[in-house]
């Protein structure tokens, strides 16, 4: 009895898998917003935005993050998140990136290629208030 049942077992199990796997593989959804498709022109401007508040490296929420194109023609805005994270997709060219958060602001020059998939820029917002920054402020 035994010598049968191991080749009927064998034989469910390999018509279970031959069936059941396409399945699943026909039934995979990729995550959100993924197209599948390599992006080819442009990219994403990605970064965090951090400050020092009260002697702690701290990560900024709903900062504004202004990006317009050297000639001024193109402006896109975006704010960070809760984590202090941001993303913003630019096709090729110049930029220049404010980033402001109460009274304080910096800007940066950046340029994203044809063939660039990310470009990151994380930020660390300089107080002008704060002692370790008065050195910049009198050589201004």
């Amino acid at each position: 009895m035994e010598r049968r049942l191991l080749p009927a077992v064998v034989l469910v199990l390999t018509v279970y898998l031959a069936v059941c796997l396409p399945t699943f593989a026909v039934a995979y959804t990729p995550p959100l917003g993924y197209s599948g498709k390599p992006i080819k022109y442009g990219g994403w401007l990605v970064g965090q935005v951090l400050m020092e508040i009260s002697h702690i490296v701290q990560k900024i929420s709903w900062a504004k993050i202004t990006v317009t194109t050297a000639d001024g023609t193109f402006t896109k805005t975006a704010t960070t998140n809760g984590y202090g994270y941001y993303r913003v997709y630019l096709p090729p060219g110049e930029y220049k990136v404010t980033v402001s958060y109460a009274r304080y602001s910096q800007t940066y020059d950046v340029t994203i290629r044809v063939d660039q998939e990310y470009r990151f820029l994380n930020v660390y917002l300089e107080r002008p208030d704060m002692p370790e920054f008065q050195d910049r402020l009198a050589h201004k």
